[in-house]
């Protein structure tokens, strides 16, 4: 049975269905019935007055529907939560997760029912995780279904499954090295603490992007990256992925594999950021203090 994820699309689903009933009813049977009955009142327009609640059903059917069928099946607004997919993505920064990117699928259930294309390596994507599977996580994708991953401080090596010289989707079967390049020990002002990381490249099917890591003389950490080795097989029907902020973020190294069936879309497009007060203010929320659209721009 498919999970069902009370995210805002569940709710925004059961006002459509609820106001969707009362004005198709209505339209078929409850409008005959009052005018059968001769309790159809109208306004100074000479139009007829519903009842309050068929009339905010009626005025708010139409815009529910065309807001569930964008935010479900184009593209959904996702808030960054915390500073793991620094320094590209900023705690704050405010993004569209494009939902068609790897197919149509059912609001609330996010049952795939079109397939439109899979999950890329060095993808950014948005998705349930196994642990906390009513919130969502933001991510880059590092492996797919049958890969092998084998981390040596700092270097990834992808060995794709493949029974030929090249595997179903047509590439070569050959190993991936993908080694984190140092570029500076200046990370960008935003990112917490930044003064303890350094700055490295990687690039994933030929697109490149930041990370940042622990510097190599940091005090010893719960994390360290560039320190570490590990292995790791994907199974079918399941991803791996990381956080850019390689030695800040919890993701598939500590939680293991994102399930197919969880993942919500591609991270498209940065289009405002938002920094909000350092202590609660209101009811032990933090409140906005600045707006900036400088950051707007495609998601690497």
């Amino acid at each position: 049975m498919p999970s069902i994820y009370y995210d805002f699309g569940f709710y925004l689903g059961v006002a459509a269905l609820i106001t969707g009933v009362v004005t198709l009813l209505d339209k078929i049977w409850w409008q005959k019935k009052r005018a059968e009955a001769g309790k159809i009142q109208l306004d100074e327009k000479g139009e007829e007055k519903f009842p309050p609640f068929i009339d905010i059903c009626r005025s708010f059917f139409p815009i529910i529907f065309v807001v569930l069928v964008l935010r479900s099946f184009l593209y959904e607004p996702y808030r960054i939560p915390s500073g793991s997919m620094n320094p590209g993505l900023y705690d704050g920064d405010f993004i569209l997760v494009n939902k068609f990117a790897y197919g149509i699928r059912l609001p609330a259930f996010n049952t795939k029912i079109i397939d439109v294309g899979e999950p890329q390596r060095g993808d950014v994507i948005v998705f349930h995780p196994p642990h906390e599977p009513q919130q969502a996580y933001i991510k880059r994708l590092i492996g797919i279904p049958g890969d092998r991953l084998e981390w040596d401080r700092g270097t990834l090596t992808i060995i794709p499954q493949c029974r030929n010289a090249v595997n179903v989707d047509g590439q070569s079967c050959d190993p991936i090295t993908i080694k984190s390049e140092f570029v500076s020990d200046k990370v960008e002002d935003l990112v917490p603490a930044g003064n303890n990381y350094d700055t490295y490249s990687e690039t994933i099917n030929g697109e490149s992007h930041d990370l940042i890591y622990l510097e190599d003389n940091a005090k010893p950490r719960r994390y360290h990256s560039l320190r570490e080795r590990w292995t790791e097989v994907v199974p079918e029907g399941k991803y791996f992925a990381m956080g850019d902020n390689r030695d800040g973020s919890l993701d598939s190294r500590f939680w293991r594999f994102i399930d197919e069936e969880g993942i919500i879309g591609k991270a498209a497009y940065k289009w405002i950021f938002v920094s909000f007060t350092e202590d609660p203010v209101l009811f032990g929320k933090h409140l906005p203090k600045g707006i900036s659209f400088s950051r707007a721009g495609a998601i690497e």
